[in-house]
C-alpha cells in the first residue's frame, strides 16, 4: 500500500512543488487512492486531485508545466490537465448540492480536506493522500469498509443521494466490482429517492451505465438496481426476463463492447421502444445503429426461417444486418439464451462453404468505372449495391464474373 502511494506522489512531484511554492496543500484523493490499496491499476493511472486552491489559482499554477489544460469544468472548480503521460483533474476542495429540479450541482468552496472527503459518494472513495508527505487521510473508515466489503456513505445517505441522485446508480458499479454489501439503510433511501434520477442528465446516466456493463460480472450492481426499484427508471419498459441471465450474458459478451451487452439486456423490446430509449440517453448515431440492428437481427433469429430451414440467403442477410461476423453472431445468440440449434447449424453449415466476413461487392469502385468508363457519381453507388444484392442471394462469385454480369446489364 504505501509503495503504491510513493509511487502515484512520485508522479506529481513538479506539481506538487509548485503548490507547496505557493502555500497551497494538494492530496490525491478518489478512486486513484482507492485502487492503490487494492493493489489496482497503478501503470500510468488517471489522477484526481484536490486544494485548497481556487480554480483561477489552480490554472495559473498548472499551465507553464502542463502539456495541455481543459476548462470545461471550471465552473464546478475542476481544472483538468495532461502532464507527461497524464491526465488529472485539480478541483478546489468543495461541497455540491443539488436544488429539487436542477441537473447541475450548485457547488459550494472550501478550504478544508475533511469537509470535501464528507461530500464523496461512499466512503470508500472519501480518502486521500496528501501529496507531499504521503499522509493517509481517512476520516470516514473507508479503508475499513473496504477490506469487509461494505458500501457507505460518509454522510446520511439521504443526503448524499439527494445531493447527487446518479450515486444510486454509480453504487451498483461498486457493488459489482468489489463485491460489497450495501448496509440497508442504503437500500431503503435508495428505494425512497428512486424517481429523483430523473433530474440527473441523460449523458451522465449513459456513462454511468456504460461503466457498470464494462464490468467483468456487473450483475449485483443489476440486482441491486432492481431491488432498490432504480431499473425501471433507467430502463422505461420490463428487461425483467433478461436479467435472470445476466450471468450466461456476461460470460459469453466481453466488457470491453458495453453496447453489445446492452443490446443483449433489451432484447425481446421493440424496435420503437429501443430507438426511443437510445435517444433519450444522448447515445451516438454509431451506438444507435448497433443495438437497433442487434435488436432486429435477435429477432428475426427469434422468429425462425421463413420456410423449415433456414437459406444460405437468410444466413447471410442476419450476418450482414450486424457487420459483426459469424463468431460475434454466436455469442449474441448464446448471450440472449435464444434455443436456435437450428440456425447454428446452418450458419456452421455456410460459414464451412464460404467466407462469411464481408458480403460487400467483388468489385472496388475504382475497378467498376474502369470497366464501364464512368466518372463518380450514383451510379456507381448503384452497380455495388447491385453486386452486393448478388452476393447476398448467391454467394461469391469471382472478380472476372462478377465482371461479366456488370459488362451484360450496365454496358449500354
Amino acid at each position: 500500500m504505501i509503495e503504491n502511494f510513493d509511487y502515484l506522489r512520485s508522479l506529481i512531484v513538479p506539481i506538487t512543488e509548485k503548490f507547496l511554492a505557493a502555500k497551497h496543500n494538494l492530496f490525491l484523493v478518489g478512486g486513484v487512492v482507492r485502487d492503490a490499496l487494492v493493489n489496482e491499476k497503478m501503470v500510468s493511472p488517471d489522477l484526481d486531485l484536490t486544494t485548497d486552491a481556487t480554480p483561477d489559482q489552480i490554472r495559473a499554477l498548472v499551465e507553464p508545466l502542463a502539456d495541455a489544460v481543459w476548462l470545461q469544468g471550471e465552473k464546478f472548480g475542476t481544472i483538468g490537465l495532461s502532464f507527461r503521460d497524464l491526465r488529472m483533474e485539480i478541483t478546489t476542495h468543495r461541497s455540491e448540492s443539488y436544488i429539487s429540479s436542477s441537473r447541475k450541482p450548485s457547488v459550494i468552496f472550501s478550504l478544508n480536506i475533511e469537509d470535501d472527503l464528507s461530500r464523496r459518494d461512499f466512503t470508500i472513495n472519501a480518502m486521500a493522500i496528501e501529496a507531499d508527505n504521503g499522509n493517509f487521510l481517512d476520516p470516514f473508515n473507508g479503508k475499513s469498509d473496504l477490506e469487509n466489503r461494505v458500501l457507505k456513505t460518509p454522510l446520511d445517505p439521504y443526503e448524499s443521494f439527494n445531493d447527487d441522485p446518479l450515486r444510486m446508480l454509480r453504487a451498483a458499479r461498486f457493488i459489482a466490482r468489489y463485491d460489497l454489501a450495501p448496509v440497508q439503510e442504503i437500500i431503503d433511501t435508495a428505494k425512497e429517492l428512486a424517481e429523483r434520477i430523473l433530474i440527473v442528465s441523460p449523458e451522465r446516466i449513459r456513462e454511468e451505465l456504460f461503466k457498470l456493463l464494462s464490468l467483468h460480472n456487473p450483475q449485483k450492481g443489476f440486482e441491486f438496481l432492481e431491488e432498490i426499484d432504480l431499473l425501471k427508471k433507467v430502463f422505461p419498459f420490463d428487461i425483467s426476463s433478461n436479467i435472470k441471465i445476466l450471468d450466461k450474458t456476461f460470460s459469453v459478451l466481453k466488457p470491453n463492447d458495453p453496447v453489445m451487452r446492452l443490446s443483449v439486456l433489451v432484447n425481446g423490446v421493440s424496435r420503437k421502444e429501443i430507438s426511443k430509449f437510445v435517444k433519450n440517453l444522448r447515445m451516438s448515431k454509431d451506438e444507435m445503429r448497433k443495438i437497433e440492428s442487434i435488436a432486429v437481427f435477435l429477432n428475426k433469429v427469434s422468429e425462425g426461417p421463413k420456410s423449415k430451414k433456414w437459406s444460405h440467403e437468410e444466413i447471410r442477410r442476419l450476418i450482414d444486418l450486424t457487420n459483426w461476423g459469424v463468431h460475434d453472431s454466436i455469442s449474441l445468440i448464446e448471450a440472449s439464451d435464444l434455443n436456435k440449434a437450428d440456425f447454428l447449424y446452418s450458419l456452421d453449415e455456410l460459414s464451412s462453404l464460404e467466407d462469411l466476413t464481408s458480403f460487400e461487392s467483388v468489385l472496388t469502385s475504382q475497378e467498376v468505372m474502369e470497366l464501364l468508363d464512368l466518372n463518380p457519381g450514383p451510379v456507381v453507388g448503384e452497380i455495388l449495391t447491385w453486386l452486393k444484392e448478388i452476393r447476398l442471394k448467391e454467394g461469391l462469385i469471382t472478380s472476372d464474373e462478377a465482371k461479366t454480369r456488370v459488362l451484360n446489364k450496365w454496358s449500354e
